[in-house]
């Protein structure tokens, strides 16, 4: 197929370009800097200059292809006005994408509770309206919820090896929020069976992987893969996101916006709620958390 993909320079869009490469597939990469996509596959697609937010550049780039991947966000932007820029960029994404005749997009969004809309942070809330803005237009989408994903060059996991290398471990009330996460080659393999699948059109997929933990015992499960040792354990009163995002930015050398934004969904239970996507594709989601992390940290 010919595909096209934005966010290529991130860390689930560069992982997933070569994997659509060694299936065939032709690829055409929208950036905003080519100058930053810099990897050894880049010879291999075609690169083009442009915005997600721009429905013209959208219309021209993806001009042929036959379906797009929208891995994009602005959460390294800034968190004001994040959910309106967010939906004016799928809203016009979802334009040009019929404007190109394209036959679907595949958006990966994040897990939540849809009972829960109006308590979940400005994050969890733009990802979903992403999915809303994207399935509004003419173009079949088929949007993957997923939570934390457990890959060398993640955010989250970024954030997860630091606390699991501090000192101490901070025992605060969202430490117990649930999470079901999910490992990098498994999130690829689903990505790419939903692509051709005829049943995800218009389809939204909860997936994860097999394990289900909180916040803290998975840190502690990254601090026991790595042979870390045992941290001294602390129960603030009070713990401002604000004042844990920095820290764990300048420790975890991850952008500050994208942290914040990250750790005011954490109180959030991010799990697998309807279980349609693990039924189609439960079978290559079986990587343990423990085994996705000791591949991570390889």
């Amino acid at each position: 197929m010919d595909l096209l993909v934005t966010g290529a320079t991130g860390f689930v869009g560069a992982a997933l370009v070569p994997a659509l490469l060694a299936d065939g597939h032709r690829v055409r990469c929208l950036v905003r800097d080519p100058g930053r996509l810099i990897a050894p596959w880049r010879n291999d697609v075609e690169v083009l200059q442009g915005r997600a937010e721009d429905r013209q550049a959208v219309w021209r780039a993806g001009d042929g292809c036959d379906a797009a991947f929208y891995l994009v966000h602005g959460m390294q932007h800034r968190l004001r006005g994040l959910v309106e820029r967010e939906r004016e960029t799928a809203a016009a994404f979802a334009s040009g994408a019929e404007l190109a005749g394209m036959r679907r997009i595949v958006y990966l969004g994040g897990l939540i509770d849809e009972d829960r809309l109006a308590f979940v942070s400005d994050h969890l809330y733009a990802r979903h309206q992403v999915g809303v803005e994207l399935r509004a237009g003419e173009v079949p989408v088929t949007e993957l919820r997923a939570g934390i994903v457990i890959g060398a060059g993640s955010a989250s996991f970024d954030l997860l090896n630091a606390a699991a290398m501090s000192p101490v471990a901070l025992e605060a009330p969202w430490t117990a929020a649930r999470v079901q996460p999910i490992g990098r080659d498994d999130l690829l393999a689903v990505m790419q069976a939903a692509l051709t699948d005829p049943r995800a059109a218009d389809q939204v997929l909860d997936i994860g992987g097999p394990d289900v933990l909180t916040y803290a015992e998975l840190v502690d499960l990254v601090r026991e893969v790595r042979g870390a040792p045992e941290p001294r354990r602390l129960r603030p009163r009070y713990l401002p996101p604000e004042a844990t995002a920095l820290a764990a930015a300048a420790v975890a050398d991850v952008d500050p916006m994208l942290t914040l934004g990250l750790l005011q969904s954490v109180a959030e239970d991010t799990i697998v709620r309807d279980d349609l996507g693990q039924q189609w594709y439960g079978h290559l989601m079986a990587t343990s958390a423990r085994d996705a992390v000791a591949a991570a940290l390889a």
